[in-house]
């Protein structure tokens, strides 16, 4: 019997109050990301199962909008869900939630995770994580077949992904137009990638799972095309 590839697709995106200009466009391109992975999970139905967890932080707080939710029982979000205010604990923020999904998964034979991080601007608020703490942790759970994706506005996005470990970084316009331009970029990636998975699963040697495929191939995955980073600026 073909055992099933469980992957854990995990957004960790920023509602500092400098997200405010773009809310309604990042709850648009989240709920076009769910679509996506809606898609992505009926294709592969035979092959896959997907899970999807939506972490939104500030100083203020961190908060689970979805948790490992299972991706047919994940409704789109609203204002309610998102609603931006104060700093920006990056290192935190990717570190605590991070570290809770390795604990989640860490008895799933099968399970890979797709990590993105979106935020408008710098880090300037982490108390408990440096970026070398949550690099080290990216680095180990590379190993493991986790794919990572940074999207970043303000900022040199790639600078800031490799010094995060991450190969695959967007830049992208914090402006409503760019922001859903982003996402759709974001969405049509996540696809791509849910059938290079498929993909390692039929690479994968007899009785694993893509996961010793996608581990050995990481570094040289290209996750965002360059058109997909031409429509984000």
């Amino acid at each position: 019997m073909l055992m099933k590839t469980k992957i854990f697709n995990l957004i960790i995106l920023d509602k500092s109050g400098s997200m405010s200009s773009i809310a309604s466009a990042a709850i648009a391109g989240v709920n076009e990301t769910i679509g996506s992975i809606k898609a992505s999970a009926k294709k592969h139905s035979e092959d896959q199962e997907h899970f999807f967890s939506l972490v939104a932080f500030c100083e203020c707080e961190r908060k689970y909008i979805f948790e490992n939710v299972p991706i047919a029982d994940v409704k789109p979000i609203s204002a309610a869900d998102y609603q931006p205010c104060c700093c920006t604990p990056l290192y935190d923020a990717v570190g605590i939630t991070l570290h809770q999904l390795e604990k989640d998964v860490a008895n799933e034979e099968s399970a890979v995770a797709q990590v993105t991080i979106i935020t408008d601007g710098y880090e300037n608020a982490s108390k408990e994580y440096s970026g070398n703490a949550v690099k080290r942790l990216i680095e180990e759970l590379k190993k493991k077949g986790w794919t990572f994706a940074f999207i970043g506005a303000n900022q040199d996005a790639e600078a800031v992904a490799f010094s995060l470990s991450i190969n695959n970084s967007m830049n992208f316009t914090a402006d409503q137009s760019h922001t859903r331009a982003m996402f759709s970029a974001f969405a049509g990636a996540t696809a791509r990638w849910a059938d290079r998975v498929s993909s390692c699963m039929e690479r994968a040697p007899k009785g694993k799972c893509a996961a010793a495929v996608l581990s050995s191939e990481e570094a040289e995955c290209e996750f965002f095309s360059e058109e997909d980073k031409a429509r984000s600026n």
